[in-house]
């Protein structure tokens, strides 16, 4: 499990030291630097995927694209730099990226600093020095087991983003992957499930009234939950590497093109399948999981995340539902998931003090009974607000 990120000169953070948990929660105002938060760790995973062998952090994939070195250095105080760091109980490790021709699409890396697991010894590489790399790390560590496991859970990290993909008449089958998933758009998820359809689940994310270990049924029975009656069916397309989607709302109707189904159900499955298709360990970035979802599946969204996390995942998500929030409270509260693995992170923005405007974070402990200890302004009072203006209005 990933237990810190830290960020220097990379976008609008001089320097971000943000601790993790097994479950991560992201909210708070608009642009003050939560997706800056996930793209730190994305831009490690794309290039990891990109090139093992790559001495350049790949600023443009398939997942995102940032455009050039000016676009994500601070402009305050970046200079041409950024750091970018992980950490876990197995090591500390940082990358500082250099350039100077800031026009650059990719960004050079000049520095790694690294401390294991058990002696904690500081060590640094200049890359000046003509040392090889492999997955973003010395060539000559790759033999270290705290290398392997670290660098191979950000090697599997999946990534939903927002952005997720609509009804489509056929989906792809990702091919020769060696860490397959459901794309950052959901857009292999149909596929995923298509090619994994006998996948054991992790015992602890198996549905309660489904016998069955596998995926497919597993994720059908999933579905169900969210919306009742529902169900999936897919098929591949013959000489294709293509595969069709259908949907059902109740067993007692036919299946249809997701065309003819509502949105929540294409965009709820990419999560559902991604943590049900999760190995023990693995990392899950999901952005804005109540998208098209109804309240109650919003809320049912938050207890099942936690669940995921219970059964062995992490997961960083960022969200603006309290339906999502209050989930994960009445998780907690059901003894679901421990308060101690669940952080919540608040970004503020902070009252602009020159050109300073960069985030603060505010992290309010949750307690066993789903309660915070502090409940800044703005974090998800919304409803409070409206409420006693509508109380006041007169009638």
């Amino acid at each position: 499990m990933l237990t810190e990120l830290s960020l220097r000169h990379f976008k609008c953070f001089e320097l971000l030291k943000l601790p993790l948990a097994q479950l991560t929660l992201l909210s708070g105002t608009n642009a003050t630097g939560k997706s800056t938060v996930l793209q730190g760790l994305l831009l490690l995973h794309q290039t990891l995927r990109s090139n093992p062998a790559s001495s350049m952090l790949v600023l443009n994939g398939d997942l995102i694209q940032l455009g050039n070195v000016s676009d994500v250095v601070d402009q305050i105080s970046g200079r041409g730099r950024i750091d970018i760091g992980v950490q876990n109980n197995l090591l500390d490790c940082s990358w500082r990226m250099f350039a100077a021709d800031r026009s650059q699409l990719v960004f050079p890396i000049q520095t790694i600093a690294w401390r294991e697991h058990p002696d904690w010894e500081s060590r640094e590489f200049e890359l000046e020095d003509n040392v090889s790399l492999y997955n973003l790390l010395p060539i000559d560590l790759r033999q270290s087991i705290n290398v392997q496991k670290t660098m191979d859970g950000l090697l599997r990290l999946s990534y939903i983003s927002a952005d997720r993909i609509g009804p489509q008449e056929a989906y792809p089958v990702l091919a020769n992957s060696l860490h397959p998933n459901v794309g950052g758009r959901g857009e292999y998820a149909p596929g995923y499930l298509y090619q994994f359809d006998q996948k054991e689940v992790l015992l602890g994310l198996r549905y309660p009234n489904q016998s069955s270990p596998y995926l497919r049924q597993q994720v059908d029975s999933w579905m169900g939950h969210f919306f009742p009656g529902a169900s999936i069916s897919v098929e591949l397309i013959p000489n294709t590497n293509m595969v069709k989607l259908l949907m059902r709302t109740s067993n007692q109707t036919d299946f249809h093109r997701p065309q003819n189904v509502g949105y929540g159900l294409t965009h709820i499955l990419p999560i559902i399948t991604a943590c049900l298709g999760a190995n023990q360990d693995d990392i899950i970035i999901i952005e804005n999981p109540e998208t098209h979802l109804h309240p109650a599946a919003q809320s049912t969204m938050g207890v099942f995340l936690a669940t995921a996390v219970s059964a062995g995942l992490q997961i960083i998500l960022e969200t603006h539902s309290d339906h999502i929030l209050n989930g994960i409270r009445k998780a907690v509260k059901r003894q679901v998931v421990p308060p101690e693995d669940v952080l919540i992170h608040f970004f503020a923005p902070r009252p602009e003090e020159g050109n300073d405007k960069t985030a603060q974070i505010i992290s309010p402990l949750i307690d066993k009974n789903g309660n915070f200890d502090y409940w800044p302004p703005n974090f998800f009072d919304q409803f409070d607000k409206d409420l006693d203006d509508l109380i006041d209005w007169e009638g």
